[in-house]
């Protein structure tokens, strides 16, 4: 086992890749975070995150034959948490402050003393969290190592624990050459497949495309005709004053137009000068025909329609003119 203060920690989170891509792309992001090229590493995996640890090797390790010893990083070995959040380690030598989201390990720092204050809130501010909520360094929690590491380690870094680099790129060489043969084939066919795929879907999202705005628009332009006529009453004056026009005596001309709830008032010049035939121009009408009309000093002729009221006009009140 390896202390965790002999260690470094670094993560990447590879679940955006395909599984079949997560090992290379995990291979790869252990090169990048080699301290150095003497360097001794253990990878870890949690899904598609794939934790790193790096420590330097002691000089009596280094005459150990390989595979005679087997290292492990000390954090592996205590359970993780029955739930999310931000915990502090004691370990066998110093202390670890741990971040735990969605399950796995975000973030760890290991400290030689208990953390003060001022450390405690870099490492929270550190993994995102309000400081506030955990301002306070909490207790130090002491757990039994267990048997067995919280971290599934790949085939292929336990084969790099028992053997040394060299030997593992030559099995993997050599499992690789005897099917490679009949893969390639399939590969090509699969990649072909797919670039295929691509083309298609690219092909129908740019024919989809205008199609889709062009119902968005036609649903909206909808939607405000709907708006716009559920705000128009059987009342509306434009309507109202093409009714009274086309039911007027010939040459017929408004003077002025009022109107209130219930009511509406038009004063008219016109050749007609005999009430009884405006009264009979608006017989049967539904909305026209309760009017009165006065002859006025000037000539001119007023007809005062008594209208039915709708809820919307009388919430509304107001004057026309």
């Amino acid at each position: 086992m390896v202390s965790r203060g002999e260690c470094q920690y670094r993560r990447e989170d590879l679940r955006a890749l395909p599984a079949r891509k997560r090992m290379q792309a995990g291979k790869l992001a252990l090169a990048r975070h080699m301290p150095s090229s003497s360097a001794r590493s253990y990878v870890a995996w949690t899904g598609g995150v794939a934790h790193f640890w790096f420590w330097t090797a002691a000089e009596a390790d280094e005459h150990n034959a390989a595979g005679q010893r087997r290292w492990i990083p000390e954090t592996l070995l205590l359970a993780p948490p029955a739930s999310d959040g931000v915990r502090l380690l004691r370990l066998s030598q110093g202390y670890e402050a741990q971040f735990w989201q969605n399950g796995t390990l975000a973030s760890s720092q290991w400290w030689e003393q208990l953390p003060a204050h001022e450390a405690w809130l870099r490492f929270v501010r550190s993994t995102g969290l309000d400081p506030i909520t955990v301002q306070d360094v909490p207790a130090p929690t002491s757990l039994p190592w267990s048997n067995k590491s919280w971290g599934e380690a790949s085939w292929a870094q336990q084969l790099m624990d028992l053997l040394d680099e060299k030997t593992v790129w030559l099995l993997l060489f050599a499992i690789l050459a005897a099917g490679v043969a009949w893969q390639v084939f399939s590969l090509l066919r699969w990649q072909a497949a797919g670039d295929q795929l691509s083309v298609r879907v690219e092909r129908l999202r740019e024919e989809v495309g205008p199609l889709l705005t062009a119902r968005e628009q036609a649903e909206q332009a909808l939607a405000e005709l709907e708006h716009l006529s559920a705000l128009r009453t059987p009342n509306d004056d434009y309507v109202l004053m093409a009714d009274v026009a086309t039911r007027l005596p010939e040459n017929s001309k408004f003077a002025s137009w009022k109107r209130e709830a219930g009511k509406l008032q038009v004063i008219l010049r016109s050749a007609e000068a005999d009430p009884r035939a405006f009264v009979l121009a608006f017989e049967g009408s539904d909305r026209l025909s309760d009017v009165t009309v006065t002859p006025l000093a000037n000539g001119a002729m007023q007809l005062v329609f008594e209208l039915p009221v709708t809820h919307a006009e009388e919430a509304k009140g107001g004057d026309h003119e």
